[in-house]
């Protein structure tokens, strides 16, 4: 791989939709980026997608549920690229089940992808972030975790446990001048709607060049 000179943005939980808006955002003010996916296929496809636009970004397969795939790919994006500027956490599992009908063993898989997988990841570069000084690791958030809907109780579950992280992070780092922040999504993410996701991907910029002092832990959005 080729070092990077930029800044560099680590995207966890790259998607179609939302993922593909955050990287173009970033890149659109001179950052590279590594982002991971679960599957190969789909690392292999927005690589070559983000390349042929121009956008230099390095891809790395990764079951954000498994401490252990997440730590080795930080482990490769340190030795090759270098230490984060910023970590974007945009994992996400939805499961259509009421809590009645809900197996534990499903529901404790969904949170360790949704919150241990943030936990591990903040933790993977929080240490160099409070070397420099700074740093800015923000959270996808949902509506889900004020509003829960019993359809998808794991979802809200695990969208309310990484808020409640976030939070709790924001609080702990921001003396280190570290920025920790949601970015709360209250709708269906869709192009060409008020929840656009390049519309909503320029809500994390924004609370990426947030001063010292003037830090949000939440951005609720609404559309």
């Amino acid at each position: 791989m080729d070092e990077p000179t930029k800044p560099l943005m680590v995207l966890v939980g790259m998607g179609p939709g939302l993922g593909l808006s955050l990287v173009r955002r970033f890149a659109k003010e001179g950052f590279h980026t590594a982002f991971m996916a679960r599957r190969l296929d789909a690392v292999k496809s927005f690589t070559d997608r983000l390349r042929k636009e121009g956008i230099p970004a390095w891809g790395f397969g990764v079951d954000a549920a498994d401490p252990d795939s997440l730590k080795a790919a930080f482990r490769s994006i340190h030795g090759s690229l270098g230490e984060p500027d910023v970590l974007i956490y945009n994992a996400s599992v939805f499961r259509e089940a009421v809590p009645s009908k809900l197996d534990p063993k499903d529901l404790n898989l969904e949170f360790r992808g949704m919150v241990g997988g943030f936990l591990v990841s903040a933790q993977a570069v929080i240490p160099e972030m409070k070397t420099k000084g700074k740093g800015t690791i923000l959270l996808t958030g949902g509506g889900s975790a004020l509003s829960p809907f019993a359809s998808g109780a794991s979802l809200c579950i695990g969208k309310a446990g990484q808020r409640s992280l976030c939070f709790s992070l924001s609080q702990e780092l921001a003396p280190s001048g570290i920025h920790v922040a949601t970015v709360t999504v209250c709708g269906m993410i869709a192009p060409g709607t008020a929840f656009d996701p390049d519309r909503i991907a320029d809500q994390f910029w924004q609370l990426h060049v947030q001063k010292p002092g003037a830090f949000e832990t939440e951005r609720i959005y609404r559309g």
